[in-house]
């Protein structure tokens, strides 16, 4: 292993490259933002935000730019942290003292309540595939079941493969083309939901949603926990922005030995110009996040709002994206049902590829952390294999059984929030106490009061109303 020293920089070493000078190299780095923005529209947004504008009209629109423009920074600093100083948070979570390090167990363990909300994404993509192609029952597996596991085993395909070539690209490509073809929608119904958007702003406590089974402050938390920077998404991207070794991370993947107190003043400007960039790369996610998200719920409250399906609330089940084919069959007419479901499981199926190679990434260290490979014959390849298939198998063995996708869908945002919230509140101590370099720690107090406020309300608007509403989910 070589070691880099201060006197090396000074002639001209440096160990840390410069940031994108150009907005070519910019675009060059915005592989780990289009992966999160595929990953959190794919989920998220594409299933909560148009239930709730057919439930809810434009009532509770207010939500959109205050969860998207908050929790971004929250992801902003989580991300961050690990271009400062080398280290995900999970690995400086690991080493903090007891009081702190719990938080490294919540988020572990909340890998696995997100794979519980997946089974929303899953459940929704298979109940498109079998609209598009049916297929009857084989044995006791259904024509759904069948292309969730269809679902399952393409998704494994290409995650096992490891190549974050592959999944930049096929979930930036996957977006775009869902995301186009709603805001022609949105833009075209613009007169249906115009003229309630100014009361739609003003914040209010929303209804019930059938949909989702829940109502007021627990569909504030079900928004809070799966609109905006999601758990999955936000944990992938931590290790997407590892894999394009930004910053602090050039160094470690280069096998170089960096102390931030022997950084020149040159390193330190360069790696402030990388934190600038992930600043803009959240940015830039947020406004996508939002000005679709925005589409997405003014183009289902135009077209769902008031009809019979809704106003039954039979809006539900595996059937949720056919039914909300009608977002495009009122506009395009009857044909473009075809075109609305291919788009809507493209969306559905970037945001499995993402968080399963993500989720499975952090577990990975968190196993080597505790001495897994050297206590026992086994390979950080392995073990990040079973933990890819565990997490595929958890929201395909809970469709199987229970048939209730959008329940496991918010009851996963609502136990999950806290986590999210818990990790904001972390990557901010740790960007004051553990990067020792003044000139490294964070200097844009609004950005910083955001995240403090995104962290806050997601832990706040879960803890005011989860009990009551589990209560009400269990029955």
């Amino acid at each position: 292993m070589s070691t880099g020293t201060a006197e090396a920089a000074e002639a001209g070493e440096h160990r840390i490259s410069q940031p994108p000078q150009t907005l070519k190299e910019f675009f060059s780095y915005m592989g780990p933002a289009w992966v999160f923005t595929a990953s959190q529209i794919g989920g998220g947004e594409a299933l909560s935000v148009p239930v709730g504008g057919a439930y809810l009209g434009m009532r509770a629109i207010w939500l959109i730019p205050l969860i998207t423009f908050t929790k971004i920074f929250g992801q902003y600093f989580l991300v961050r942290y690990g271009v400062m100083s080398g280290d995900t948070f999970l690995d400086a979570l690991y080493r903090q003292p007891k009081w702190l390090k719990w938080i490294f167990y919540y988020v572990f363990l909340g890998g696995l309540v997100y794979a519980i909300g997946l089974s929303g994404h899953l459940g929704e993509t298979a109940g498109a595939a079998q609209t598009l192609v049916p297929v009857g029952s084989i044995g006791a597996l259904n024509g759904t079941g069948f292309w969730m596991i269809v679902t399952v085993l393409a998704g494994l395909a290409v995650v096992l493969m490891r190549s974050y070539s592959l999944i930049e690209k096929l979930s930036t490509t996957l977006l775009w083309v869902f995301l186009t073809l709603i805001a022609a929608v949105s833009l075209l119904t613009a007169d249906q939901w115009a003229g309630g958007l100014a009361q739609g702003l003003i914040p209010s406590v929303p209804g019930y949603v059938d949909g989702l089974g829940v109502g007021g402050m627990a569909f504030v938390a079900t928004m809070f926990g799966w609109i905006g920077a999601g758990f999955g998404p936000t944990v992938s991207y931590v290790w997407f922005a590892k894999d394009k070794v930004m910053g602090m991370f050039e160094p470690k993947a280069n096998g170089t030995e960096i102390s931030k107190k022997d950084l020149t003043d040159e390193e330190i400007k360069r790696l402030k110009g990388w934190g600038d960039m992930v600043l803009w790369q959240n940015m830039i996610s947020s406004v996508i996040l939002a000005v679709f998200s925005f589409f997405m719920w003014t183009a289902a409250a135009a077209t769902l709002h008031g009809t019979e399906i809704v106003e039954s609330g039979e809006l539900g089940g595996f059937e949720v994206i056919p039914q909300m084919a009608v977002i495009f069959t009122s506009v395009y007419g009857e044909w473009s049902a075809g075109i609305f479901l291919l788009s809507v499981m493209a969306a559905l199926f970037s945001t499995l590829i993402g968080p399963l190679y993500g989720m499975s990434r952090l577990w990975e260290d968190a196993f080597a952390m505790h001495g897994l490979f050297e206590k026992f014959d086994v390979t950080r390849d392995t073990v990040f294999r079973l933990t890819v298939v565990l997490f595929a198998a958890i929201p395909l063995g809970l469709n199987l059984v229970f048939e209730a996708p959008l329940f496991l869908f918010a009851l996963s945002g609502i136990l999950f929030a806290p986590a999210v919230g818990l990790m904001y509140l972390a990557a901010l101590y740790m960007s004051y106490t553990d990067i020792d370099q003044p000139g490294l720690v964070p200097e844009r107090k609004w950005a910083v009061a955001l995240a403090l406020f995104a962290a806050i309300a997601l832990i706040a608007t879960a803890a005011y109303d989860v009990y009551p509403t589990l209560m009400g989910l269990f029955g």
